[in-house]
């Protein structure tokens, strides 16, 4: 059966599509379209003009994933700001975003993680162990996995 060509989408209309998909940051949708082999100079063009419009920002991507992050997944800025340098977002949105959580505690929210998610885990030295290396991976420091083992324990 006979399919006809689909045409390439235009810079500007794959751009907004990518962005209707999710939020991304400057330097994430640069290299998505760049990976689909849209000229260099038309890339610049769009993301100039999608900044300008304020369809692209940034800074509200950066406060967004760090909240996003922070109630959903549990991780600790420092987590938060490893996966925000890996988008792309600068130095400067990232400490912006990072200082905008008003709520974070690394005490409580290690015990919450520990009495939801975690509290199965926490049975055996085996769980115990595997519990600390994810709150490790999440981005707490051992110092305040120590200390949430500790009060949970006890």
């Amino acid at each position: 059966m006979y399919r006809p060509k689909k045409s390439k989408m235009s810079c500007y209309d794959k751009a907004l599509y990518l962005l209707g998909r999710r939020a991304h940051s400057c330097a994430e949708l640069e290299r998505k379209l760049y990976e689909r082999d849209y000229p260099e100079e038309e890339i610049d063009s769009v993301l100039e003009r999608l900044l300008d419009s304020g369809m692209l920002d940034d800074s509200a991507y950066a406060l967004r994933q760090t909240q996003l992050m922070f109630e959903n997944k549990g991780f600790a800025p420092r987590r938060i700001a490893q996966e925000l340098r890996r988008c792309g977002v600068d130095r400067e949105d990232i400490d912006y975003a990072i200082g905008a959580l008003d709520d974070y505690d690394s005490e409580e929210t290690i015990d919450r993680l520990l009495e939801g998610k975690f509290a199965k885990n926490l049975d055996t030295e085996q769980g115990r162990r595997r519990t600390a290396n994810a709150l490790a991976r999440m981005g707490y420091s051992w110092s305040e996995i120590r200390r949430g083992l500790d009060v949970f324990e006890a």
